[in-house]
């Protein structure tokens, strides 16, 4: 990062950034079972044609960009939990336990997926758009992002520091 005059700092992602994907898995020691879900939770039904291992699978550069846009969230896998008909399921929830989403997987079909959301946010919706947009603007790799860091705020970028992220959350 380069600093002004000002005390601004602003700079580029490596195309390396590995460490940016390390918050998404440091995150999953909250413990979504005990900590985020609760038996009292009426989660939302829904259905997506989005295969959850788009957001979190092999390619990092979507993992980046969606690590970009939904700062305060994290995700992790169940595989094969003890729900009659599912044979993985991803967890997506907020870093202050207030909302969460569960995307199930039946394991016949590869494009239609169950969805479960509660709390304040919609988080599969959010992943959704994020991933369109990422999606939208060429699915660009950690290079392409940079942040500006004030004494107040940091803004993440695109391109340039005038194309901002739209951060969520």
């Amino acid at each position: 990062m380069t600093v002004d005059d000002a005390g601004t700092a602003s700079g580029r992602f490596s195309p390396h950034s590995a460490f940016m994907l390390m918050r998404t898995q440091q995150r999953t020691d909250l413990r979504i079972f005990r900590d985020v879900v609760s038996d009292a939770h009426r989660p939302d039904e829904s259905r997506t044609g989005l295969p959850p291992w788009r957001v979190t699978g092999d390619d990092l550069a979507a993992q980046f960009a969606l690590g970009m846009r939904l700062r305060d969230v994290w995700w992790t896998w169940h595989d094969d939990p003890d729900v009659e008909g599912v044979a993985f399921r991803l967890w997506v929830a907020t870093t202050d336990a207030t909302s969460w989403a569960a995307v199930d997987r039946d394991g016949r079909s590869d494009d239609r997926f169950t969805v479960w959301q509660h709390g304040p946010r919609r988080l599969w919706d959010e992943t959704e758009a994020a991933h369109a947009w990422w999606t939208s603007h060429d699915r660009p790799g950690p290079e392409r992002f940079g942040l500006t860091v004030t004494a107040t705020d940091e803004t993440p970028w695109l391109d340039s520091p005038a194309q901002p992220v739209p951060v969520t959350g």
